[in-house]
């Protein structure tokens, strides 16, 4: 295996490759301890393998559709409806650190605030939507082994814990949220990562693109505004790109005209331009992509190394963040990132991430 310092570093736009160095256990047997799940190390799904991927009625319901498919696996919506959620994650990440140590004024808070209130109903909403909805209907037709909601649950303590540093606590600065938003990021990226490696080639085993897509248009009917704004704001290819996203899955091409450029162009004013806001130093509201081309100078930071380049599920992931981030520890995960950010006094800002994890 590759030693750990001659491997490049994760960064926003990587992916799976080969398995890394772990001292403890080899990948193989921390897939098999953690029911083959490894953060961004998970193998995509066999579908031919039915001792590990039973089908529900191998007769009706074949694992022979993945022939009918077309569309890379680039463009299923579950992976940009993820994107989209990353995209935010990262962008508020380099611009905390980008603010640094400075003192924040009380419009920033705020403004700090409410975007985060939008960015969490997003996530909250997604992750519901997977376990009411998306989950079940992969699972209608082949045995998944695996199960996702563990991991939901403890990414649902990180998002609290979060909360409670951003609307719960009062803070001044924004480098007292970077500990607790770094570890927020390093538990979402790796189960983000596991549910597209192993839904995404079951889905196209099992599922025409024709039935998958009525269930994909079903969900993104029950979408909320905000979320299908942020969706059609990070798809590519502008308002093309997203007429062609929404007659995908069984909207009108009049749907952009009547409901769906005002979503995205709510999703830029109302989170959008809060960033954008930040970064000029005074409020400002942008409705149009060109004008917020000031966020491209967010540069996305390198992900936790040693608990990305492991291959752990992405439920211990999230429970070993929490645990050390409820010690101190956390910092010496995450201290190589305060060299962006001059003057910080990084002992107080592990005594406030103390403070913030206290129920």
């Amino acid at each position: 295996a590759m030693d750990r310092d001659s491997r490049p570093p994760f960064r926003d736009d990587s992916v799976r490759g080969e398995h890394a160095y772990d001292p403890h256990a080899s990948p193989t047997e921390m897939r098999r301890l953690s029911g083959g799940l490894a953060g961004l190390y998970t193998e995509p799904a066999l579908a031919l393998d039915f001792g590990t991927y039973r089908p529900r009625d191998v007769l009706t319901f074949p694992a022979n559709k993945d022939r009918t498919w077309r569309l890379p696996t680039e463009l299923d919506p579950v992976r940009l409806m993820h994107n989209a959620i990353r995209a935010e994650v990262t962008k508020f990440e380099a611009l905390l650190f980008k603010l640094g140590d400075a003192k924040l004024s009380g419009w920033q808070i705020q403004c700090i605030k409410d975007w985060w209130v939008g960015h969490r109903d997003h996530v909250v909403n997604h992750h519901a939507m997977e376990d009411r909805t998306l989950h079940p209907y992969v699972r209608s037709r082949v045995h998944v082994p695996v199960e996702f909601q563990a991991s939901h649950d403890q990414l649902a303590c990180m998002v609290r814990t979060v909360n409670r540093a951003i609307c719960n606590r009062h803070f001044t600065r924004a480098s007292e949220l970077v500990l607790v938003w770094h570890g927020y990021r390093t538990s979402l990226y790796p189960l983000l990562a596991e549910e597209e490696a192993i839904l995404i080639p079951l889905t196209r085993a099992y599922f025409t693109p024709e039935e998958y897509g009525a269930k994909i248009g079903e969900i993104l009917r029950s979408t909320p505004k905000l979320a299908m704004g942020s969706l059609l704001h990070h798809l590519q290819g502008g308002k093309e790109g997203a007429m062609g996203f929404l007659v995908r899955y069984g909207f009108e091409w009049t749907a952009w005209y009547s409901w769906a450029h005002a979503a995205r162009t709510q999703y830029r004013e109302n989170m959008e331009s809060k960033l954008a806001s930040l970064l000029v130093g005074a409020p400002v509201t942008r409705r149009h992509k060109d004008d917020l081309r000031i966020l491209k100078t967010l540069k996305p930071l390198e992900l936790n190394r040693r608990l990305m380049l492991s291959p752990m599920a992405s439920a211990d992931v999230s429970a070993l963040v929490f645990s050390q981030m409820a010690t101190g520890r956390w910092l010496l995960d995450v201290e190589w990132g305060f060299s962006q950010m001059d003057g910080v006094d990084t002992s107080r800002v592990v005594q406030a991430e103390r403070e913030r994890l206290i129920v």
